[in-house]
């Protein structure tokens, strides 16, 4: 299942019902105390309600109502639900579809305790017909009463089987009304529903801000614990050995101990026989800490490594889980202000770590920042900010002005663009601006150009990725200048056939008139030519150059590339066998927008 929506009411500042629209990657953006950490407790309540627990004092101050709903809408649904090995039904059948054909379900939190306990709902358009709106509610011998007295034939459903018989009913009915209703699913035959739903909700993973972060923390000491017991599972025979050796040598203790009683006196005792009061646990025999690089201890090493390292930990204890949970398919990681004590050049990593997350297929990705590091690279559908107006918190999207505040909020702002500038390219990062300058100068050089970018007055901007923040605001900046402009980036092609979000957003610039071009290959380090590193590493059209190389590279050695290593690296044939140099071809198109 792929969570869509969350809906808080009367959950501490959500006084009013909130709705917050959810994609395969959210980011929360606010201030302090705006309600972005609310909002992912909420989650972790109605999914696990462990690290954080649903208390009284959770309840909106001043509401009139005692009781706190957070419910939470779900695609991708199971075709079938298995109630037992004679039994398939599915939430259509059963009529636990809310409007939108979509499954929503609700967790109503009654503040009359300490620590109230849910009532679970579900949402759905459901018949109100008398006598066909309670089926859920009933027990089996109920139901067969039940069909007995809508005169429905025995031969049209089995008597031992309650799907059947509610089959049977509903479709009895020549006018079945349906209309939206809370069915309670923690009774009767819709708590054994509601159960195999269960099976098939994402595992929801919170990691917080204010943690420790130490080896000690459960994300770390929990997998640890677990490899510790997998890794004692295969020696059963040689712990067996060492629990025979240490019997033995117990009993000759007590038996010396016996025989020098015997000589002080002999009526003293006539036994002393060693008796182990439970097996031993070898488990709890292995205290587990972490050292890193030249075994400095992780809890030695600087805050920003350590809350690295413990993040990567919570990662792999959530995917852990997440397969040994059977059915369960899908995972939500929420991150709060994953940027805490980290250096820029890691928030960045970061974030590009959990934009791929994101893509996978079977996992989306909440994280809340206040951060210009990280904000201005995450993509615009996955922007939410969280205001507050007239003191309750609002949350706002998908458009000019909330990108705008957005900005504002997290201080995102357009590069610097010289006045005499004539055109303008827009590129994913720096080592881009490195590339296109040098093969402009190169080029210049074979007299395949007749000047570089830097003669024709043509600015080349950094903006850190397509459709995100920053390149929003930058857009916003190369318009008001009105001059002609273009986009170059990565194709990030893993193979020749290959279609990527790049790719998309690209052929979407070029419908609306402008000049946009990925590159042939996977990205820029593809073209680097293997002879400058004396053929040690294997540079295809496709690899992951800089992460088999370093991730740098481009700064260190694009330089080095003459025009004939770029030829050799940029020349490719098209479908009609015509010979082509694409780079060469790329510079000219973006020279002539001016």
């Amino acid at each position: 299942m792929r969570l869509e929506e969350i809906k808080i009411k009367r959950f501490r500042g959500y006084k009013n019902l909130t709705v917050l629209k959810v994609h395969d990657l959210t980011a929360l953006i606010g201030k302090n105390d705006a309600g972005k950490s609310t909002i992912l407790e909420a989650l972790e309540i109605f999914f696990n309600n462990k690290i954080a627990v649903c208390e009284k004092d959770d309840l909106s101050i001043n509401s009139k109502e005692d009781s706190i709903e957070i419910s939470c809408v779900f695609s991708d649904l199971p075709k079938v639900l298995t109630i037992d090995t004679s039994s398939e039904t599915s939430l259509k059948d059963e009529f636990l579809l809310n409007k939108e054909g979509l499954l929503e379900i609700k967790k109503i939190f009654k503040c009359s305790s300490q620590k109230p306990k849910p009532v679970t709902v579900v949402i759905c358009e459901h018949p109100v017909n008398e006598n066909y709106n309670d089926l859920l509610l009933l027990k089996k011998a109920d139901l067969k009463k039940r069909a007995q007295l809508l005169n429905i034939p025995d031969e049209y459903y089995s008597a031992n089987n309650n799907v059947s018989m509610r089959k049977a009913i509903y479709k009895n009915c020549n006018n079945l009304e349906l209309s939206l209703q809370e069915i309670n699913v923690d009774k009767e035959d819709s708590k054994r529903v509601y159960t195999e739903i269960e099976k098939y909700l994402p595992m929801f993973a919170l990691f917080q801000s204010d943690r420790s972060s130490l080896d000690s923390d459960r994300e770390v000491s929990d997998p640890m614990n677990i490899a510790v017991s997998q890794a004692i599972k295969g020696l059963e025979e040689e712990i067996d050995k060492i629990k025979k050796e240490v019997q033995v040598k117990t009993i000759e203790t007590a038996n010396r101990t016996l025989e020098k009683l015997k000589e002080m006196n002999s009526e003293l005792a006539n036994s002393l026989t060693p008796r182990f009061k439970a097996e031993p646990n070898f488990n709890k025999l292995f205290s587990v800490s972490i050292d890193s690089d030249e075994g400095i201890s992780i809890n030695k090493r600087g805050s920003g490594v350590r809350r690295l390292i413990l993040l990567n930990f919570f990662r792999a204890e959530a995917e852990r889980r997440l397969k040994e949970n059977g059915e369960k398919e899908n995972i939500i990681y929420a991150f709060e202000e994953p940027e805490t004590s980290q250096h820029p050049s890691h928030q960045k990593m970061l974030i590009q770590s959990f934009i791929k997350l994101s893509r996978s297929d079977n996992c989306q990705v909440l994280l809340t920042t206040h951060t210009p590091a990280l904000g201005e690279l995450l993509p615009l559908e996955s922007l939410r900010l969280i205001d507050k107006k007239d003191g309750e918190p609002v949350i706002l999207e998908g458009s000019p002005e909330v990108y705008i505040e957005i900005a504002e909020t997290l201080g995102v702002y357009s590069e610097n663009i010289p006045s005499k500038t004539k055109a303008i390219i827009l590129v994913e990062g720096r080592d881009d601006l490195i590339f296109l300058r040098h093969l402009s100068e190169v080029f210049k050089d074979a007299e395949v150009v007749t000047a570089t970018f830097e003669d024709k007055d043509i600015a080349i901007l950094p903006t850190g990725g397509c459709k995100n923040l920053k390149l929003w605001v930058t857009m916003q900046v190369v318009q008001q200048f009105s001059v002609p402009w273009a986009i170059f980036m990565d194709s990030d092609k893993e193979s020749e056939d290959a279609e990527t979000s790049n790719m998309n957003i690209v052929s979407q610039y070029r419908s609306e008139g402008a000049t946009a071009i990925t590159t042939q290959k996977r990205e820029i380090e593809n073209y680097l030519h293997p002879s400058l590193f004396a053929e040690e590493y294997v540079i295809s059209d496709y690899n992951d150059v800089k992460k088999e190389i370093e991730k740098r590279i481009i700064s260190k050695r694009w330089t080095d590339m003459t025009f004939a290593l770029i030829q050799e690296r940029e020349r490719y044939q098209d479908e009609t066998g015509k010979e082509h140099f694409e780079l060469q071809e790329t510079v000219k198109q973006l020279l002539d927008i001016v």
